[in-house]
């Protein structure tokens, strides 16, 4: 969704409703399905969410996000994706929720006396998540190879060991309140201060948490905000009020937005804190941002307009407008078949002087497409002032 606008409200209002029309006629999808497990040697059941956009982008993937203690927090999880994906916050996602029951004891917290590693009971329900759940997905529905996992207290704590590998097979983990197991704290930043793929961790609690619950977050938080590793990106919310119980109500959003932060577009917050004080090419920037997109989610986003927009709001008012030139030629790239490309190159050879040229070059594209918030009309409104000018 659009955040950051360089013209007028009515760009914001159209953008909204754009969205909206796009999304109204879908529908998110809720299927209950069952697995035979070899490791678990029973039946587990399990809920389905499918983005709304699933039956209609037939060649799209999609990220999957594995909510333990589905009993009750599948649909709190899957809600917030719904919304925010709504929204254009976070990519859609394909949610599943596991269903514990009366298991949820053996599934996450059976741990080797000596090591503090899964054994048993707990042992096979992780090679259940990554030998049968996983798989399932793949060869069932279009997933993508980014995946996270969500668990409060025991699960949140068992989330923790799927980072623990060389090669993780999940690399997003949403850790709410975990009950954290001895030396999970040290396995945690020996691993992630050296590990090489691209690992998104977002860690909560609250004042009101348990003590020791909490006083053990803060201890890990202090151990992974001290890592230096690109390829790890942390994140912490320590929430006030909130008792073990209702932290997930407020941590579930803020966590999912945190793990897919990189992917929203330019906003206030960012333009002001970031691209003003920008000491690189504001076109270099924008290019690394997708790049970041591409290699942490593995999603090939097309550069939005809000964020032509506010590297156009930059450009007008750093008065840089030798930067129009390479914005023209990325817009070509993202965008051939549209009057944007016409329209940055237009204002380059405008403020660089070539008026008769960027005149020339306004009026050529009436006969590409327009882009929200950009009209041919307005190019053409352009392209007669700049001769009204001329013959004056």
């Amino acid at each position: 969704m659009i955040k950051y606008i360089s013209n007028t409200l009515l760009f914001i209002i159209s953008i909204n409703l754009l969205c909206s029309q796009n999304l109204d006629s879908l529908h998110v999808s809720k299927i209950n399905d069952t697995i035979l497990s070899k490791y678990l040697n029973e039946k587990r059941s399990f809920e389905i969410q499918l983005p709304r956009s699933y039956n209609i982008e037939s060649e799209k993937n999609y990220p999957l996000m594995i909510v333990l203690d589905g009993d009750y927090m599948f649909n709190m999880v899957a809600g917030n994706v719904d919304y925010l994906s709504y929204w254009g916050e976070i990519p859609e996602n394909i949610v599943v929720g596991i269903n514990h029951g009366e298991t949820r004891l053996k599934d996450s917290n059976i741990f080797d006396n000596v090591s503090h590693t899964p054994i048993s009971s707990t042992s096979s329900f992780y090679d259940f998540i990554v030998d049968e759940i996983i798989p399932y997905f793949s060869n069932n529905y279009r997933v993508s190879n980014f995946r996270v996992i969500v668990g409060q207290g025991s699960t949140a704590n068992f989330s923790n060991f799927f980072l623990l590998k060389q090669n993780p097979v999940i690399r997003g983990v949403i850790s709410i309140s975990p009950t954290l197991s001895k030396n999970m704290n040290r396995y945690l930043k020996e691993h992630l201060t050296k590990v090489n793929s691209k690992i998104v961790y977002t860690l909560s609690s609250s004042e009101k948490d348990f003590e020791t619950i909490y006083n053990n977050v803060i201890e890990l938080k202090s151990s992974l905000d001290s890592i230096n590793n690109n390829n790890f990106k942390f994140k912490t919310y320590i929430f006030e009020n909130e008792n073990h119980y209702i932290l997930p109500s407020v941590s579930i959003p803020n966590s999912i937005r945190s793990t897919y932060s990189m992917y929203s577009d330019i906003d206030k917050s960012e333009y002001v804190s970031i691209i003003s004080n920008l000491d690189e090419s504001p076109i270099d920037y924008l290019r690394n941002k997708y790049d970041l997109i591409s290699a942490f989610y593995g999603i090939d986003k097309t550069i939005s307009i809000n964020d032509f927009m506010a590297i156009e709001e930059y450009i007008e008012e750093k008065e840089y407008f030798k930067f129009y030139d390479d914005l023209s030629k990325l817009a070509f790239e993202e965008y051939p078949k549209t009057i944007l490309p016409s329209y940055y190159r237009g204002r380059f050879l405008e403020e660089t002087g070539n008026y008769e040229k960027a005149m020339h070059i306004y009026r050529s594209a009436y006969t590409m497409n327009e882009v929200v918030g950009l009209t041919k009309d307005y190019l053409l409104e352009l392209a007669n002032k700049i001769q009204e000018s001329l013959n004056y």
